[in-house]
Formats: structure tokens, C-alpha cells, sequence
């Protein structure tokens, strides 16, 4: 009977704990409260921010795992624990030497798909990406499973050929909205074995792609636009590269864009923050109009850092996640992001 009863602990004790089972630790809330706070914390290089609910999406870059891929991160819009990260699958044959590059994703307002840009290229010092196309996959099977694969190549009544996309977004949850143009890849060489690359993107227009049908239009109204954002009518501001200081409005269903005001600066990257047209105007300043007021309110971003590259409103608040780069490279710095709201 002193037999059978340790036989009967030892087995009780196997199916409580196995060997080497160890649990993951439990999720983080924020390192800090106080705004500005920066949220992520990577050594690698995080950017392209975008936010559905209480979720950012972003692309992520860390050379000690993924030499120079770039997966999708999900992160709590306040800060915290990454939830998850979904990368590009593995290299099939020893062959393989492409490299994978995820990034300008965008949450659909159901938050159960992801859109973003997947470009392929080699990894033998290329000038340019073997394809470039738009993807749409589900949030929680990223990485498996793909709902719509894009090729972007777009030919304009000029002859000009896309080859990208940029600022991804969803108008609804069969429309996806971008600016399409050509992406240009540059290299700089130093004095000694140094050699820089570095990117540049040229926007065509405002672009729709429905999901469903896999129907696309250049939208005749986003011709020449630089950067956009949703207003509350549910229409459009719209910045375009005949006046980069000037926010336009686009009323939903109209064929050309009225004027609402001027930054004292070219913009370089649109949100719409708590219904408000906030606009990046140089390397450490946004501002934004506010209605019936000519004079742009202004506050300043990334004191002690590097410049900053890209905003994304918070739904449902003054907020907003910027990416801020950590120094001031002539060809950039990895960038973080950091959560501020307007005053």
C-alpha cells in the first residue's frame, strides 16, 4: 500500500508540472505615467506607426534577430508590453537571400485585419526591391494566411510607373486608402569603406484599393497630394505639393479641394488629432489650425532627441504617437516611439 501510494503522488506530481515548463511572464502596463513618455524601447529601429482602438501597429527592425527584416509589432497605444510581433517567414532554401521588409501597416476599423506594404529585395547591396506589393492578412494569423497580395505597379497617363506606397489607411472596411508613387534608392559612398543608403519617396496622388474586388483608382481629386488625413465630415484634408504649406479640405463626394489654411511651414506628415489637422513642420514642431483661426498653434516635439518623422492620432483623445528618431544622422537614426497629447 506505501508503494502504491508514492506511485500515485509521483503521478500526480508529472501531470501538475513538467520538466522545463516555464510560464511566460505576465504583461507590463507603462514604464511611466507622465507625457510625453516614450513606449517603445527597442536598440533596433521602430517606425511607422498607426493606431485602431487601443492598439499601435508598427514596423519593427531588430538586427540581433532578424538581420535587416523588418517585422509588425502590436503594442498598447499607452505603452506596456508588445502583445505580439509577426514576421516574414523564414528562408525556404539556403538560396534564399532576400530580405523581407513589413512596414506602413494599418489596422482595419475592426481591428481584425492588417494591411501593410511587403517589399523583396536582395540582400546583396540592391538599388531596388524585386516587388513591392500591398498586403491585407488577418491580425491574428499574420504571417500565415494573406486575404489580398497587390503588386504595386501603376503606369499614369504621363508614363510615370508607382513602385510604393505610403500612409496606409482604412476609409471603411472594404476600402483601403494610400499615396502611391516611386520609391527612389540611393547610395552615398565615404572616404574610406563607408557606404550610406538611404530612401526617398515621391508621391503621385491619393490612390483607393477595394479589398473585396481588388479594384484600384488613382482618385482624380489626390492628384499631387503629399500627405492627408480624415476630417470629421467625413471627408478629407489634404496637403498638396503645389503649396506644401497650404491645408486643403476635400468634402466627401467633391471633385477639388477648397483652402483652409496655412502652416508656417512645408508639412511633412498630416494626422487628424481630436478632429484637429495636425501637421509635422520641421524637425521638432507640429501645429494645427484651429476653426475660424489663421494663426496655427504650435508645440514642440522630441526636445534632446532626433527629428521627428511620423504622427498617429489616439482615437478618442488629444493624443497621439510619434516617431522620433535618436539622433541626427545626415541618413537617419533608428527611431522610437512616444506617446504626447496637445495642450
Amino acid at each position: 500500500m506505501r508503494t502504491l501510494t508514492i506511485a500515485l503522488c509521483l503521478l500526480a506530481a508529472c501531470e501538475h508540472s513538467r520538466p522545463y515548463d516555464v510560464a511566460a511572464p505576465d504583461p507590463l502596463g507603462p514604464k511611466e505615467n507622465q507625457l510625453p513618455r516614450r513606449i517603445s524601447f527597442s536598440t533596433g529601429d521602430d517606425r511607422h506607426p498607426a493606431v485602431s482602438g487601443d492598439v499601435v501597429v508598427y514596423s519593427r527592425l531588430d538586427p540581433d534577430e532578424r538581420g535587416r527584416e523588418r517585422c509588425l509589432a502590436f503594442l498598447p497605444a499607452g505603452g506596456g508590453t508588445i502583445r505580439r510581433e509577426s514576421c516574414p517567414p523564414p528562408q525556404r532554401t539556403p538560396a534564399d537571400t532576400f530580405v523581407d521588409t513589413w512596414i506602413e501597416p494599418a489596422l482595419s476599423p475592426d481591428g481584425r485585419r492588417v494591411a501593410y506594404m511587403w517589399q523583396q529585395g536582395s540582400l546583396i547591396s540592391v538599388l531596388g526591391f524585386a516587388w513591392s506589393s500591398v498586403v491585407v492578412a488577418p491580425a491574428d494569423g499574420l504571417g500565415d494566411t494573406t486575404e489580398l497580395v497587390w503588386p504595386i505597379f501603376y503606369v499614369l497617363p504621363n508614363g510615370r510607373i508607382s513602385t510604393a506606397v505610403s500612409a496606409l489607411s482604412w476609409a471603411d472596411e472594404h476600402i483601403l486608402r494610400f499615396l502611391i508613387g516611386y520609391e527612389f534608392i540611393f547610395k552615398v559612398k565615404g572616404g574610406g569603406l563607408e557606404r550610406y543608403t538611404d530612401t526617398t519617396f515621391e508621391s503621385y496622388g491619393l490612390a483607393q484599393l477595394d479589398v473585396t474586388t481588388g479594384a484600384f483608382h488613382a482618385l482624380p481629386a489626390g492628384a499631387g497630394v503629399l500627405a492627408y488625413a480624415t476630417a470629421p465630415d467625413g471627408g478629407l484634408w489634404v496637403v498638396r505639393g503645389d503649396a506644401p504649406q497650404r491645408l486643403r479640405h476635400l468634402a466627401p463626394g467633391a471633385d477639388s479641394a477648397t483652402a483652409v489654411g496655412d502652416y508656417t511651414g512645408p508639412i511633412g506628415g498630416l494626422a487628424s488629432v481630436a478632429g484637429l489637422p495636425v501637421a509635422i513642420v520641421a524637425d521638432t514642431t507640429v501645429e494645427w489650425l484651429l476653426p475660424r483661426d489663421s494663426v496655427p498653434r504650435r508645440l514642440t516635439i522630441g526636445a534632446g532627441t532626433g527629428p521627428l518623422r511620423r504622427i498617429a492620432a489616439v482615437p478618442g483623445s488629444r493624443r497621439f504617437v510619434a516617431e522620433i528618431e535618436r539622433g541626427w544622422d545626415l541618413f537617419g537614426d533608428p527611431a522610437n516611439l512616444w506617446l504626447y497629447e496637445l495642450p
